[in-house]
């Protein structure tokens, strides 16, 4: 009934709704709950719930448990049911879900979600196979590897139980085309994993069969993964040349010039190139790299960072590059020099690589930053910061998953990591903006624990002081119930922190600062007084002693 009315709520009803099915609930509570989904999903626009949930599903700001992910794929796949094949947009933020759902289906913890994922990557193949193609081929080579070998498992199978069961008007399919695309009768409540749903990759024909179906796939998969190799031929790569006339048969190259040209009317939809050159050029790049051997830390002295060019053009070096990122907790010094390349690209500022693939960089700089080995975490960190000071426009999108990854970054045991992490936090402060900031900081510095806190806090002051006194007057009520529940904290350098962070609010709005701290006690609002003091007077030297905090 008042539907209309709530759209606009839609991100928070459905996420809430996901999310309250990871609880442990009554059954009666829990078919409520699944009610009430339902009733969201037949009630709302397609495409709009679609973005939502892959919005969702890259937050890293949430944690879902087993049971929220297996509720959010088959709430997907559901919804794939009904949705038309323009509804699915191949979007940034729809590669970033996609990514995490592929590696959502090796989840060691639950069948239950390994399953639910490799469903849905099906179903969205089903329903626009051209653009689910396009997309895989712009993702990382270990994404689609993984992807395209469910996917091929799936026709296989898909087209056995075909052929045992052809004949029969009641399992016969009938393919979408775009020029009817149009919702499947089966209701999503019967939905079966085992059945075999209708093959979007029919689009071209209706009397396409099982095998021509798995041709197809395969010969647009090749095309995927050569497309890159094949199109330097015309930049005379003499290497690359030479490997397409030793081993590439006559056959071979038909399969490829098809997969081509079923792709030539997609090709402009992708923002990132594809990520699939050639294997034994990244590894001889890697192998020749100055930066495999002798490399004991992680400094960046700007004289290390020299490296020599590989006569690849930047954009295909950055795509071996990521693809090298790729193998995450593998191939740690390969992964080192992959990182140092990056610096030295961020360093020569070349935009149009950065327009084509800065969505995946950040991606797997966010992940690398995860990796077992501390060194690599320092560089993914430092290249992290450096993005941060070059091209800060960048991230206004991705504002709050990079500072609470930052953020996390300083509980690591490692002290150079810490120091990274720092470094981070500060040109964070500095580049995204203060307004941002400072709604994800406020929750951080009110709930997390130590040392997140402190780092939220110490990141806060810097961000202060960039914020205009009468912008900065009306957060104040954001951001001085955490200050204040701080100064309390059992940790001394909380403390101190808010109090620093306290003496730089009132350096920017003066006495209407004072209004707000009415519940600090005489003595430590006369200790604040006592810093704002030094502070004004220039005779702290630097940052006040800790004593008395």
């Amino acid at each position: 009934v008042h539907k209309e009315d709530l759209q606009d709520w839609l991100f928070v009803l459905l996420t809430q709704l996901l999310k309250k099915m990871g609880a442990d609930l009554l059954g009666s509570v829990q078919a409520k709950v699944q009610r009430a989904l339902d009733v969201t999903r037949e009630s709302f626009p397609n495409d709009l719930q679609f973005t939502i949930l892959m919005r969702f599903t890259v937050d890293q700001t949430q944690t879902p448990n087993l049971k929220v992910k297996v509720a959010i794929l088959r709430y997907i796949e559901t919804l794939t049911l009904q949705m038309e094949a323009p509804d699915f947009v191949n979007s940034s933020e729809t590669r970033l879900a996609v990514s995490r759902i592929i590696t959502w289906t090796t989840e060691p913890k639950s069948s239950d979600v390994r399953k639910a994922a490799q469903s849905v990557l099906i179903s969205l193949f089903q329903l626009n196979t051209p653009e689910f193609t396009m997309l895989l081929a712009a993702l990382p080579k270990t994404f689609q590897d993984g992807a395209t070998k469910l996917l091929q498992n799936h026709l296989k199978n898909t087209g056995n139980a075909a052929q045992a069961q052809i004949g029969s008007p009641l399992t016969r399919h009938t393919p979408r085309s775009p020029a009817s695309w149009s919702s499947p009768v089966t209701s999503p409540t019967n939905t079966s994993q085992n059945t075999p749903s209708p093959s979007a990759f029919d689009y071209d024909t209706e009397n396409m069969n099982s095998e021509d179906i798995y041709s197809s796939l395969k010969g647009v998969t090749e095309a995927i993964q050569n497309f890159s190799v094949r199109s330097q031929e015309d930049m005379n790569e003499p290497v690359q040349r030479r490997e397409g006339e030793e081993g590439g048969s006559g056959t071979e190259r038909d399969v490829m010039d098809g997969g081509r040209m079923a792709l030539d009317n997609k090709t402009s939809l992708l923002n990132t190139p594809l990520l699939s050159s050639s294997p034994r050029l990244a590894r001889e790049h890697f192998s020749d790299s100055p930066f495999k051997h002798g490399r004991k830390d992680a400094s960046l002295d700007d004289s290390e960072l020299l490296a020599d060019d590989s006569g690849l053009d930047q954009s295909e070096l950055v795509a071996e590059l990521l693809k090298e990122l790729s193998n995450h907790n593998e191939r740690v010094e390969e992964r080192k020099a992959a990182l140092y390349e990056l610096l030295k690209l961020i360093r020569e500022n070349t935009l149009q690589v950065w327009d084509e693939h800065f969505k995946t960089i950040l991606l797997l700089l966010l992940e690398t930053m995860g990796d077992r080995e501390h060194v690599i975490r320092t560089l993914a960190l430092r290249v992290l910061r450096e993005i941060l000071g070059k091209q800060p426009w960048r991230f206004k999108n991705y504002a709050e998953l990079t500072i609470m990854k930052a953020l996390e970054a300083h509980k690591d045991p490692h002290k150079e990591v810490v120091r990274a992490a720092e470094e981070t936090a500060a040109m964070l402060a500095l580049s995204i903006s203060p307004e941002q900031c400072i709604k994800v900081l406020c929750p951080i510095i009110q709930s997390a624990d130590y040392p997140i806190n402190l780092a939220a806090i110490k990141m806060q002051t810097k961000v202060v002081e960039r914020i205009p006194r009468e912008s900065l007057i009306s957060m104040l009520p954001e951001i001085v119930p955490g200050l204040i529940q701080g100064y309390d904290n059992s940790e001394s350098s909380v403390r101190k922190a808010c109090v620093f962070c306290l003496v730089a609010l009132y350096a920017v709005i003066g006495e209407d600062l004072k209004p707000h701290l009415s519940q600090l006690s005489s003595s430590k609002l006369k200790l604040l007084n006592l810093y704002i003091k030094r502070a004004q007077s220039g005779s702290s030297g630097g940052e006040p002693s800790s004593e008395g905090l």
